[in-house]
C-alpha cells in the first residue's frame, strides 16, 4: 500500500473517530425538554424531608413555599386558594395551589378554564398520631411529577398555556372517607366549576395518586370517563408501556370524584394495588419504596397525553 493511501486511511479513521466522540458527547448532554425521573425524585425527597404534611402544619407550609418557588422559576404563576372547612376534629385550614403558565405580565383569569387540561395531585399527608407518616408515594410522588412537568412544559409556552397544575390540600380523610370527611381540597376547588358555563370549564382532568412505587401498576377505576381511559391507554402504547396499565374493577374515592360531579371529565391515574400492598398509610411509605423509573414513566405518559390532546384540537 502506498504512503498516500495509508495517509488517506488514517485521515478517514481519525474523522470517523471524531464523529463517534461527538455523537457520544451529544448523547451525554441532558435533554432539558425531556421529563426527568431523577429530578422528580429530588422533589419528592425535598417534600418528605419537611416531615408529615398535615393540613395547617409547619411542614405543609414549607411544602407550599417549595412548590411555589420551584414553579415560579419556570414561569408559572401560583394562586393560593385558601379556605377553612369543618372536620371530625373541628375546623381546619387548607390551601390548594393552582398553577398556570404566563410568559408575560398579563393577568390570569382564574375563573376561566375554557380549553384547559388539569393535571392534579394532592400534597398533604394523612393525620397519623401513632406513626411518622411521610407519604413519599401517597402525595409525594404525584407532587414531584407535577413540579417536573412544570419545568418541561415551560419549554413550550403554547403547550404550557393549555395546562393548569393543581395541588390539592386535604385529600386525606381526617378519620375515614365519608361525604364530608376527605377530599376537602378537590371538593372546594370543584364548587365554582359546578355553576360555571360549560365553555368556561376545563375540558379534562388527570388526577395522579400513588404513582412512584418500584412495583407500580396503574389501574384506574372502572367508572373512568371512557374517552380519558382511551387517551391513557393510547399514550401508554405510544411510549411502549401498555402492559403496566389496566383497570380497577370498582370505583375509587379520590380527587377525581368532585371534578366529575362538577362537569369536568376526570380520571384517577392510580396504583390501586398499592392500597392493599402493606405500605399504604404506613411508615413504609418512604423514599426506599420510590423509584425514579416509575416517576419517569408517569411523566412520559402525561406529556404524551398532553401532546395528543393539544395536537388533535
Amino acid at each position: 500500500m502506498s504512503t498516500n493511501s495509508k495517509r488517506r486511511l488514517s485521515l478517514i479513521a481519525i474523522a470517523a473517530g471524531c464523529t463517534l466522540i461527538l455523537q457520544l458527547l451529544n448523547g451525554c448532554k441532558p435533554n432539558d425538554k425531556a421529563f426527568s425521573g431523577e429530578l422528580a425524585y429530588k422533589h419528592v425527597e425535598a417534600l418528605v424531608n419537611f416531615g408529615p404534611r398535615e393540613p395547617g402544619s409547619q411542614s405543609i407550609i414549607k411544602a407550599q413555599n417549595y412548590i411555589e418557588k420551584e414553579l415560579n422559576e419556570f414561569g408559572w404563576k401560583i394562586f393560593r386558594q385558601s379556605f377553612s372547612d369543618q372536620t371530625p376534629q373541628g375546623e381546619k385550614d387548607f390551601v390548594n395551589l393552582r398553577a398556570r403558565f404566563s410568559s408575560g405580565d398579563n393577568d390570569i383569569d382564574w375563573k376561566d378554564g375554557g380549553g384547559k387540561i388539569l393535571v392534579c395531585s394532592h400534597y398533604d399527608t394523612k393525620i397519623m398520631e401513632s406513626i411518622n407518616f411521610l407519604g413519599a408515594n401517597d402525595g409525594g410522588s404525584s407532587t414531584g411529577i407535577l413540579i417536573e412537568l412544570g419545568r418541561v412544559l415551560s419549554k413550550n409556552p403554547n403547550r404550557a398555556s393549555r395546562i393548569e397544575l393543581v395541588f390539592f390540600d386535604g385529600e386525606e380523610a381526617v378519620v375515614d372517607f365519608t361525604a364530608v370527611d376527605g377530599l376537602y381540597g378537590s371538593r372546594h376547588y370543584a364548587k365554582y366549576w359546578r355553576s360555571a358555563p360549560q365553555e368556561k370549564k376545563p375540558v379534562a382532568a388527570y388526577v395522579l395518586d400513588l404513582v412512584g412505587d418500584k412495583n407500580m401498576r396503574i389501574d384506574p377505576p372502572i367508572d373512568s370517563p371512557p374517552h380519558l381511559l382511551s387517551q391513557l391507554y393510547k399514550a401508554s402504547r405510544q411510549i411502549g408501556k401498555k402492559s403496566l396499565f389496566g383497570i380497577h374493577p370498582t370505583p375509587i374515592t379520590d380527587d377525581h370524584v368532585p371534578l366529575n360531579a362538577a362537569g369536568i371529565p376526570a380520571i384517577d391515574i392510580i396504583d390501586s394495588a398499592y392500597i392493599s400492598g402493606g405500605k399504604w398509610h404506613q411508615e413504609g411509605d418512604n423514599m426506599d419504596s420510590i423509584s425514579s423509573q416509575s416517576l419517569n414513566l408517569i411523566g412520559d405518559v402525561m406529556l404524551q397525553i398532553i401532546e395528543n390532546s393539544i395536537s388533535s384540537n
